[in-house]
């Protein structure tokens, strides 16, 4: 006698385990087909959903030759304020007293100065002030970081290097950006933004 009208008795449930299983292993088979699918379109160059066109037969034509032209040449942009005559290439340089050092990096200059008489700026009172020219032309001064370099130039020294210039003279620094024209100059008794 069966037992299926007792409420309390435990009716034996089929094993689905193995079902899951495979339902779960179809499911992540397909989506790594699919991933697989559209990087070989990627990779082919082919974007999702787009047709594929197939070439078509043409008429051949024969071309009469032409003289060639020779290529527009590329032209430079004028700089603002070029590097001075018989520039020299330097990454990094100090002064002959070295109180000013400077940097050219790919996309500014920046020289800090560690001596000099007159309002910091950003309230750098009593602390080296960095001035920093950029590519585009603006310049930002502060206190929050410096630069030291070992490299010492002679007064009278012209550097250019990425589009920076820099002039050494006897009383302080020039910096600029070729392309914009814009930078500073530092000395001992003022600073000058231009």
């Amino acid at each position: 006698m069966s037992n299926d009208w007792l409420p309390d008795s435990k009716q034996p449930t089929p094993n689905r385990g193995p079902l899951y299983f495979f339902i779960a292993a179809a499911v992540l088979l397909f989506v790594v087909v699919l991933i697989l699918v559209f990087q070989h379109m990627i990779r082919s160059g082919r974007d999702v959903g787009t047709d594929i066109k197939r070439p078509t037969a043409r008429a051949t034509t024969t071309a009469t030759p032409t003289t060639p032209t020779a290529p527009a040449a590329p032209t430079t942009p004028t700089p603002a304020r070029p590097a001075p005559e018989g520039a020299i290439e330097a990454a990094a340089f100090t002064t002959p007293a070295q109180n000013i050092h400077c940097r050219i990096n790919s996309d500014n200059a920046e020289c800090s100065i560690y001596a000099y008489d007159y309002p910091s700026p950003g309230q750098c009172e009593g602390v080296t002030a960095t001035y920093v020219v950029h590519t585009e032309g603006d310049v930002d001064a502060d206190c929050r970081h410096f630069v030291r370099t070992p490299d010492v130039f002679e007064y009278g020294t012209k550097i250019a290097k990425n589009g920076f210039a820099c002039a050494l003279e006897q009383d302080g620094v020039t910096c600029w950006s070729t392309k914009s024209g814009r930078g500073f100059e530092l000395k001992r008794a003022a600073d000058r933004i231009f």
